[in-house]
């Protein structure tokens, strides 16, 4: 069945909920692994999309050379403090204070032209969330599935 507005519409309830489900827990472990700091969680994932978007885009790059420090910065697409501004709707000395924080726990490093990358341990912190945050997902999408299977006709709904 095609996910139209109208499928949503007849399952909003069960979806928000479901949607909720995966939203709370995943927002309070972010909150937990930075410290209750959501801009930083921000701003690190921002920086860590734009660096690795352009290579991981393409499922046949392998992401082998994003571990190795010889060649990993020649992968990775650099972005700045402005272009995050940018790209979070945050104010530009907001994000220069948190990615002074980030630098200071060794998740982000800023090049000497003022790029800024993610360290290649800056997921070492996060493998244990990143495991419950992918089972989460998975999870969700099998809910999402059944709920969606299930819609009402319009006489029960």
């Amino acid at each position: 069945m095609p996910l139209t507005s109208e499928v949503v519409r007849a399952n909003r309830t069960r979806i928000s909920f479901a949607m909720s489900q995966f939203t709370v827990p995943l927002l309070a472990r972010t909150y937990h692994a930075f410290g209750g700091d959501m801009v930083a969680a921000l701003i690190m994932g921002e920086i860590a999309h734009r660096n690795v978007e352009h290579w991981l885009a393409d499922e046949s790059n392998s992401p082998a050379p994003l571990e190795d420090p010889a060649v990993r910065l020649s992968m990775m697409r650099p972005c700045n403090a402005l272009s995050i501004a940018d790209a979070c709707g945050l104010p530009r000395e907001t994000v220069r204070r948190k990615v002074n924080w980030l630098i200071e726990r060794t998740y982000v490093k800023r090049s000497d032209d003022g790029h800024l990358y993610l360290t290649v341990n800056a997921g070492d912190d996060f493998d244990e969330m990143t495991a419950q945050n992918v089972q989460a997902v998975l999870d969700t999408a099998d809910r999402l599935r059944r709920i969606l299977a299930q819609t009402p006709t319009a006489s029960c709904a």
